[in-house]
């Protein structure tokens, strides 16, 4: 493997590490806004929920232009899916957008570390 492969993998193994984290507590936030009831506590977690989904879009195009893996643009596509349910109000939808990118963070991160593996590096 060459020496450039081993650094793409390092890159995309630590991003796909990161957003997978991201993403799961993206999930228990989804969560955790299903039981909300109150109408003025609903739209302000809403609007953080929005927010820090913002935060992994950006993290995922910032990993898509530091590795070159296309597959975080599609992780990010999946989080703008999420935002546009959160913000119709429809929880039970974004869940689906948010597990496919929970997956989709998996595979980034099983190829990278396959990669590494093949190394010793992990």
């Amino acid at each position: 493997m060459a020496e450039d492969e081993v650094k793409r993998a390092l890159i995309v193994f630590n991003y796909a590490e990161r957003l997978k984290a991201g993403l799961i507590i993206a999930w228990d936030l989804l969560e955790a806004l299903g039981e909300i009831r109150e109408e003025a506590e609903l739209i302000g977690a809403e609007k953080v929920l929005v927010a820090y989904f913002n935060a992994l879009i950006s993290e995922a195009n910032i990993a898509a232009n530091a590795s070159k893996a296309e597959g975080f643009r599609r992780i990010a596509a999946r989080i703008e899916e999420a935002v546009e349910c959160v913000k119709r109000r429809d929880v039970s939808t974004a869940q689906r957008p948010v597990a496919e990118a929970i997956s989709m963070a998996t595979t980034q991160g099983d190829w990278a570390a396959h990669k590494l593996a093949e190394k010793n590096l992990v």
